[in-house]
């Protein structure tokens, strides 16, 4: 087999196999709720205090919480 054919050989099956390969991403509609696949340690999150001030905070989410923009900012 000369060199080109091995080359081009290589190159088919290289780009055969990243056609099946690789990460899908479907984009969600601001204001839709998603539920989460795992848990998401330490996400910064703001926090209402006892007076209703937003606070800074940090917090673990877990798997199967809901998610939701929240569109009165």
């Amino acid at each position: 087999m000369t060199l080109r054919r091995l080359g081009l050989l290589t190159s088919l099956c290289a780009t055969a196999c990243l056609l099946g390969c690789g990460t899908r991403t479907i984009y969600i509609k601001a204001g839709e709720p998603v539920m989460l696949r795992q848990t998401v340690k330490g996400a910064k999150v703001w926090v209402k205090d006892a007076k209703g001030n937003l606070t800074p905070g940090i917090l673990d989410l877990a798997e199967g919480w809901w998610c939701l923009e929240d569109v009165k900012r």
